[in-house]
């Protein structure tokens, strides 16, 4: 019922497919992953959360895989962005010779989204624990939409708890999470982060790691 349009991207997590649902003649995004605990909490997470600012989660089902490294593959139907990841947004800024008050002017309703969808997180007793430019999408209205919640871990305690392990993308995260007993404000660590470099040009990993521990 599915036609593939377009690849959309990949990596170890699995892959992205832009499909069209014949049937509807409506576009998706399908993301294709092994069956593993972290895609459960993923999907487990995406049913829960409803926010104009969350890469919205449609529907899931599994198929069985024809390779030895998993039993079955999970495809999860979630909301098409076709505008590209905000780190697509960030590299293209950078190549322009904007004024610094244009860049600020045009990060501005950027940030307020991801911050609006980080406090719907939050509020629903979640941790992120992955927020990067890669992972939060920008649709065909320039709105933003946070995705990849295959780390999100709940937060129900007003106390610091041990986490099972480290998590996150190192370049993001905050310096707590190697100790692993932390909160939501890891995700607080990484926003600075992504805000740091909307409103400024940073063009290598060098760079990001200077501003990481300044």
């Amino acid at each position: 019922s599915f036609e593939i349009l377009k690849y959309l991207g990949g990596g170890g997590f699995g892959c992205v497919f832009m499909v069209k649902e014949k049937l509807l003649d409506l576009d998706y995004a399908v993301k294709i992953v092994p069956g593993t605990e972290k895609a459960l909490r993923e999907v487990t997470a995406l049913s829960k959360l409803q926010h104009k600012n969350i890469v919205r989660y449609y529907n899931c089902w599994t198929e069985d895989s024809k390779v030895v490294t998993c039993e079955k593959y999970l495809f999860i139907k979630m909301e098409l962005c076709s505008f590209g990841t905000l780190r697509e947004w960030i590299n293209e800024k950078n190549k322009e010779d904007l004024p610094h008050n244009q860049r600020g002017a045009d990060s501005l309703p950027i940030a307020l989204q991801t911050v609006g969808g980080v406090e719907y997180i939050h509020s629903n007793n979640f941790i992120h624990r992955d927020l990067k430019p890669s992972n939060i999408m920008l649709n065909e209205n320039g709105k933003v939409k946070i995705g990849d919640f295959g780390l999100v871990t709940i937060d129900r305690t007003e106390i610091l708890i041990e986490r099972t392990e480290e998590r996150g993308t190192k370049t993001y995260m905050a310096p707590e999470q190697a100790s692993k007993i932390y909160d939501r404000k890891v995700d607080m660590f990484s926003l600075g982060l992504i805000f740091f470099e909307l409103l400024w040009k940073i063009s290598t990993g060098h760079e990001r790691a200077k501003v990481r521990l300044s």
